[in-house]
């Protein structure tokens, strides 16, 4: 890809023109930044910025790089910088070019700078880049009053100044701000559940679903007593502890959100006493289908007592 930033348009025509196919090859980027391109005087500066970046196999040999000293009646090349990096074999390269006005003009007068010829080390030897000539205008020295009426061409705005790149920054921020929104969910969750009346399933909510697969699922022998071990698993769960027809007052002192149910669960605690231990071992009643809905029934209230804590 070949780019050409803030530049005059001579520079990009110039340069698209000047890259042969074999260096197109060669070149992923080249970008050249250049000033403004009027109202020098003598003393000023003007620096030139070239952005290489090439392909694999291939890069800048520095002896190309001009030398400083004086360009002509008007410049001279002060300075020369150039910085290189490589990385997964693509080679990029930045050079400097710092020219300077060495002399005074009389009038405004249109100058410029020369091409710069880089060279290119490949595989098959070298290839040569050429940075075009740039032009710009020099003016005299003198107070505004003391300048003739139409002596001055129009003068374009100067350039903006480049973006500053913001997605990284913007990347963090946006990071950042998901994991304060996070752990603000964390810690006002347990607030946001009491207000919207949300609770985690308990007990007596697994205790149901597994009650009622069973009912769906055909009927075996043994369905009436794997419900009810389900349901006082829920108790134990929600007691914290093994619960037992003797100490049911206790249950319901610690958890007082029971009571209302208080005679069909201690009809449950003695019935299933005399399910599983009757002295003969056989069960006082039979399994029937009415039994098995007193038992859902029975787990469903509890759940919607155990919902209101």
């Amino acid at each position: 890809m070949l780019t050409v930033r803030r530049g005059a348009a001579a520079v990009w025509l110039g340069m698209i023109a000047s890259l042969s196919p074999p260096v197109q090859a060669a070149v992923e980027t080249l970008t050249v930044t250049t000033p403004r391109q009027f109202g020098y005087v003598i003393g000023d500066p003007i620096e030139h910025r070239v952005l290489l970046v090439l392909h694999r196999g291939f890069h800048l040999d520095p002896a190309s790089v001009p030398e400083p000293g004086r360009i002509g009646r008007w410049l001279a090349l002060n300075e020369t910088g150039i910085e290189g990096k490589a990385r997964g074999g693509v080679s990029r390269h930045t050079i400097r070019l710092r020219y300077q006005v060495v002399n005074a003009a009389q009038h405004v007068i249109g100058t410029g700078t020369p091409p710069v010829s880089l060279r290119i080390i490949g595989p098959e030897g070298g290839l040569p880049v050429v940075i075009p000539a740039w032009g710009f205008t020099i003016g005299p020295i003198v107070a505004a009053e003391e300048r003739p009426p139409g002596s001055l061409p129009d003068l374009r705005p100067s350039l903006p100044p480049p973006p500053i790149p913001t997605a990284a920054r913007t990347a963090r921020v946006t990071a950042l701000g998901l994991l304060a929104a996070g752990l603000g969910a964390l810690a006002t969750w347990p607030a946001l559940r009491r207000w919207f009346g949300w609770s985690a399933p308990g007990p007596f909510d697994h205790a149901c679903r597994r009650v009622e697969r069973r009912m769906g699922s055909p009927r075996t022998p043994g369905l009436y007593a794997d419900a009810l071990v389900e349901i006082h698993a829920a108790f134990n769960a929600t007691a914290g502890r093994a619960v037992f027809e003797h100490d049911l007052a206790r249950f319901f002192t610690e958890h007082p959100r029971f009571a209302p149910m208080r005679t069909p669960i201690e009809a449950l605690f003695a019935e299933s006493g005399a399910l599983f231990y009757a002295s003969d071992g056989t069960p006082p009643a039979a399994e029937t289908g009415q039994s098995l809905e007193r038992l859902r029934a029975l787990c469903r209230a509890c759940r919607d007592l155990e919902r209101r804590r």
